[in-house]
């Protein structure tokens, strides 16, 4: 069977009869997706890999226990899970780092974000929305809007788009690469001229 054959409701309900190849199925349909999302969120690629590898763990859990309430919504589901788990990260690295601070008679911060926090967080929303508004695609930008900003599922994406499961994922992995590539060319500062004789 290939990648994609089953819907999301039914990889759910051979997880709960106990197929390991659904399993296995589970994990490489969504591997690359949820990997791009934590990704994303998180720099450390230590602390991304095992937020990637606890996402499915938990995922696979939950579906066997029968914690997933609308199946045919799987992609948003898994989505929820790892972005828990980011900001569970989060919480860890904050509390580890509060207690390794000596004390001073500084006044404790307040856990809420700072205004820094705020300020570089508005500004890489921003830049992902003009990465996105810059692709020359119309499709491109639906698709990669649609499953990584507003979960939705992709049964309802290829409807929309009137192409199959496996042409999603075609097309889903080329909007990947060039929203990358995008990407990279607006976040590198451009090189700075050096005057003649100064080299």
């Amino acid at each position: 069977m290939e990648i994609g054959d089953s819907t999301p409701a039914a990889l759910v309900e051979r997880i709960q009869t106990g197929d390991r190849s659904a399993e296995q199925e589970l994990v490489e349909r969504y591997s690359r997706g949820i990997s791009f999302v934590i990704r994303q969120l998180v720099s450390d690629h230590d602390a991304a890999e095992d937020i990637y590898q606890e996402t499915f763990r938990l995922v696979l859990e939950k579906i066997r226990d029968g914690g997933v309430r609308e199946p045919e919504r799987l992609s948003g589901f898994i989505t929820s899970i790892a972005r828990n788990l980011v900001v569970e990260q989060f919480r860890r690295v904050s509390r580890r780092r509060a207690r390794e601070e000596p004390e001073t008679d500084q006044p404790i911060a307040s856990p809420a974000p700072s205004q820094l926090d705020g300020l570089l967080r508005a500004e890489k929303i921003s830049l992902v929305r003009r990465v996105l508004a810059s692709l020359p695609s119309d499709r491109d930008r639906q698709i990669l809007y649609r499953f990584y900003l507003a979960d939705d599922d992709k049964d309802e994406i290829c409807d929309a788009l009137g192409v199959t499961s496996l042409q999603f994922n075609q097309i889903l992995c080329r909007a990947r690469e060039r929203y990358k590539k995008l990407f990279e060319e607006m976040t590198v500062e451009p090189k700075k001229k050096i005057p003649p004789g100064m080299e």
